[in-house]
């Protein structure tokens, strides 16, 4: 796996690529108890050639069997040769998770066949055991700042295992991606699968995931969204205070291979055979594996139909259609032959004479040198997928073609759909539309062949095997050094709270965010009254020497006021629009507001629009505060509700233009307020009235969730830098912050506050 060209001191100053896939590029062969091993090329392999001077690599994966001890460690010994490491599965196992779990659910789930699914609890048992089996073997491979590329849904519980165990030993700098070679399945099929919580859990594990098409991304970031209620991004899903990265990575091929193999003698040799075979004929090929997912029943259906509409190429034109058997042992396949068979022989017995042919169809593999004439000798290649992730035919069609300019013509269904320009695209379930792209591809001039030509042709050489694999690879980095930068930021502890305590003489300050800080964001806001250890820690907090607690919400003051009521602490309430401070600060308790005067009228032409969404989008609802009015979304179906906040935003930003208003994203929320009232501006008003009555605070601690807290964190570390000698700014959850410490989620700020409260070292 690893350039010869290297030396071993360049090797050992290299990034470590462990590559994961079910089976090792790697062919055992045992000839007098004797094992040798040959390594395959194409495919990862190839991909993986543009990084050699990047990395070194190690290949990890099933070796096909299971094995004696005895073979193993001769195996073993073998495949270390190649950079290769094995897994082994006992053959009950690999059976089942295989072909049971892997092939016989999630194959045809991902590729839009449901009625070919059969789910089994022991073959999902074996599934989990496979996975397993991989993460215990790679934990002994993996070293902490190694990158791991695991492929494919044979694989897919594998990242959240492997996290697991190399987070147990300490190796968290390990960065994992993630590769689907198939197509995902829109949300409201994929939520048919029984374990569809494990499987999206188990793979959103990892810090990169890769498919062909942005169609496959968005359908998983869907899922992510309608099942596991996650935020997401166009490319990125927020989970468990990790930001896991979505992209889209077409796979190619390495189109040099074909090119080479043009010149040989061999396929000149066989080309100029086939050429005198099918003279005066336009020949269309197809090269297919025997599989439900790749239409060869529609394609002789609509070839059947193009001879029907298009009599004049009858005798003209042949179909020769490769089809590479796949799993004939199986009963959907076994009815798939029959039914292709039964088509060819119905074909050429109507439109067949003794000297004609219509479909020359052969059931089995072919040497690549004959497929590379047969692909230079086709006037079209014809694909008809029903269902794939990218279908690479296609390029090596193209690859082929630099002569003769052979037309592309393409099923919409197949991933390479969505980056070829110059391809014909059809439904394939459409034999009429078939037929007629099929009678437009053979008529075509030569000038517009080689114009379609010209730009699939610039897509192949150029976006090859090589360039995804590169790609993939450099962005995994980029998201290491990101996801580093990330983990720079302390976890804020009682010691480093105390520490600051210990050297602060003076008054004592608290502002604490309430919704996500101190209290799960609730969907209703009637819900989201404070918990007995919420108004419990609060209070002892207040009861402390020369201590301040201020509390800021988005709710309206009536709430807040009547929550804690019989506590000693300062209220922010409407994003910092109205506040009032404890007793203990000395300036009285009457409530203020940040802006002067705000003409009521603008709400006149707010409401009739937030009633108009809200009657439009199911599970909505308008919360009207003193001066503020909020539409919230929380309950909404996730993507129609996004699409109504945005356009509702587009529509408010249309009618308020003129108005001193700010229209505001909050936590599905779209919030329409006075201009520059924020969280931020109430804190400084506070800070700039307590310095009227008192000395600076010695101490301040600052802790919150969102975007608003940031701009208050920004403020203390700016402004208030000089003036306040001890200061801790925190932020939940793990993210780019400009606070300086985080806390992981609402528990541990509870917990953190009520040792402070508590203990010895109390505020």
């Amino acid at each position: 796996m690893v350039s010869t060209n290297i030396t071993e001191d360049e090797q050992s100053g290299l990034t470590r690529l462990i590559v994961v896939s079910n089976r090792l590029p790697v062919t055992l062969s045992n000839d007098d108890n004797k094992w040798s091993s040959k390594l395959s090329s194409g495919g990862v392999v190839s991909a993986l050639s543009g990084l050699k001077r990047e990395m070194s690599f190690t290949w990890v994966g099933w070796p096909g069997k299971d094995f004696g001890e005895e073979d193993r460690k001769q195996i073993d010994s073998l495949l270390k040769k190649d950079s290769c490491s094995a897994v082994y599965l006992d053959d009950t196992t690999a059976e089942l998770y295989y072909n049971g779990m892997a092939n016989s659910l999630l194959w045809p789930l991902f590729h839009y066949h449901s009625r070919e699914m059969v789910f089994e609890e022991e073959a999902w048992e074996a599934y989990k055991r496979a996975n397993q089996a991989f993460a215990d073997a790679l934990v002994s491979v993996v070293e902490d700042g190694d990158l791991v590329w695991i492929h494919d849904y044979h694989l897919m519980l594998l990242p959240r295992q492997l996290r697991q165990m190399l987070d147990a030993r300490g190796k968290r700098s390990v960065k994992i991606g993630w590769f689907l070679h198939t197509p995902f399945p829109s949300s409201e099929l994929y939520r048919s699968l029984p374990v569809r919580r494990e499987i999206l859990e188990g793979v959103l594990s990892a810090d990169l995931l890769g498919f062909h098409t942005h169609d496959y991304a968005r359908h998983f970031l869907s899922s992510c969204t309608r099942i596991l209620g996650l935020p997401t991004s166009s490319n990125a899903v927020e989970t468990e205070g990790r930001t896991v990265q979505v992209g889209a990575f077409p796979i190619g091929i390495d189109p040099d291979i074909f090119t080479k193999a043009l010149e040989t003698d061999t396929v000149k040799q066989r080309l100029g055979e086939l050429e005198r075979r099918f003279e005066g004929m336009q020949v269309i090929v197809g090269v297919d594996r025997l599989d439900y997912i790749k239409g060869l029943p529609q394609k002789l259906l609509a070839l059947e139909e193009f001879l029907s509409t298009y009599p004049e190429h009858v005798g003209k034109v042949v179909l020769v259609q490769v089809a590479v058997p796949s799993r004939g042992d199986v009963e959907e396949y076994k009815q798939l032959i029959a039914n292709v068979d039964e088509l060819v022989g119905r074909i050429n017995g109507r439109f067949g004479t003794i000297e004609y042919t219509p479909i020359h169809f052969l059931h089995k593999s072919v040497v690549f040198t004959e497929l590379v004439a047969l692909y230079a000798l086709a006037d079209v290649c014809l694909v008809t997928s029903t269902r794939d992730g990218m279908n690479l035919v296609s390029y090596e069609y193209v690859a082929a073609q630099q002569k003769r300019h052979g037309v592309l013509v393409l099923s919409e269904f197949a991933g390479a759909a969505q980056s070829f320009d110059g391809a014909l695209l059809i439904n394939s379930w459409n034999s009429e539309e078939v037929a007629a792209v099929l009678h437009q591809a053979l008529g075509m001039s030569a000038k517009q062949r080689e114009q379609n030509f010209n730009m699939l042709y610039r897509y192949v050489t150029t976006y090859t095997a090589a360039h995804w694999g590169t790609t993939f690879v450099r962005e995994l980095k980029r998201v290491s050094r990101v996801a580093d930068e990330l983990a720079q930021l302390p976890q804020l502890t009682l010691p480093d709270v105390t520490a600051q305590l210990g050297s602060a003489n003076g008054r004592r300050l608290l502002l604490l965010n309430y919704d996500g800080t101190l209290s799960a964001t609730q969907t209703i806001p009637e819900f989201a009254r404070p918990s007995p250890l919420v108004l419990r820690t609060l209070r002892r907090l207040t009861e402390q020497r020369d201590t301040l607690v201020y509390v800021a919400s988005g709710r309206v003051r009536a709430h807040m006021a009547r929550w804690f009521d019989g506590i000693d602490v300062g209220l922010v309430a409407e994003h910092g629009l109205f506040f009032r401070h404890p007793q203990a600060a000395g300036l009285g308790g009457d409530w203020h507001c940040l802006v002067e005067h705000s003409d009521p009228q603008w709400r006149a032409t707010v409401l009739p629009l937030f009633q108009h969404y809200t009657e439009r989008t199911p599970g909505s609802f308008i919360e009207e505060k003193e001066v503020d009015i909020a539409w919230h979304y929380r309950n909404t179906d996730p993507e129609f509700g996004v699409w109504q906040a945005n356009e509702l935003r587009i529509n408010l930003q249309r009618v308020l233009s003129h108005l001193p208003l700010s229209i505001v994203d909050g936590r599905k929320t779209v919030e329409v307020r006075p201009t520059k009232v924020e969280k931020a501006a109430a804190f400084r008003a506070i800070l700039n009235a307590l310095a009227v009555v008192s000395p600076p605070p010695a101490f301040a601690m600052a802790i919150g969730d969102s975007k608003s807290d940031e701009r208050v964190f920004s403020l203390l570390n700016g402004d208030f830098a000089a003036t306040i000698p001890n200061l801790v700014t925190c932020t939940v959850g793990r993210k780019s912050t400009h606070a300086k410490y985080f806390l992981p989620d609402v528990e541990s700020v509870l917990d953190i506050l009520a040792k402070l409260a508590d203990g010895k070292e109390a505020i």
